[in-house]
């Protein structure tokens, strides 16, 4: 198998609270279709948030959820602190989906404990310092995943 072709990746970052990671989030989602990954959520990474489009907070929630239920991975960038996030990693986790939870090394004493002390099999935290290593990191795992399958 070749990694990225076809895998639908739910990508979930801060929305509505600390976007300092915005910048970030865009090179990672654009570097990961680069490399054949399916993005089911390109709106994480839009300036205009959906409640700024005219969606109800009931039809944002329906859709997450289902493209959650389709996504094969979760990729989840943890470094500052989201309601939301934390809600999609719980659910995509309790479904028994693979969650990827990337963090800035810089904000990883920052990030909740909670999310720093998973320890189940289907959960990697990963740390990187620049878009590019983010990246490359996730290629890893997530090659080493699919090649057990």
């Amino acid at each position: 198998m070749v990694v990225g072709v076809s895998i639908k990746v739910y990508y979930a970052a801060a929305m509505l609270g600390d976007r300092s990671n915005f910048e970030d989030n865009v090179k990672i989602v654009k570097m990961l279709e680069e490399k054949g990954f399916k993005i089911l959520t390109k709106h994480v990474v839009e300036e205009v948030l959906d409640i700024e489009k005219g969606l109800t907070v009931e039809e944002v929630f329906e859709r997450d959820i289902r493209l959650l239920n389709e996504a094969d991975v979760l990729i989840a960038d943890v470094s500052y602190p989201s309601l939301g996030v934390g809600f999609e990693v719980a659910y995509a986790l309790l479904k028994g989906k693979r969650v990827y939870a990337i963090c800035r090394s810089d904000r990883y004493e920052r990030t909740s404990a909670l999310i720093r002390g998973i320890r189940w099999s289907n959960f990697k935290l990963i740390t990187y310092s620049s878009p590019e290593e983010a990246v490359d990191k996730l290629m890893e795992a997530i090659q080493s995943d699919f090649s057990r399958l």
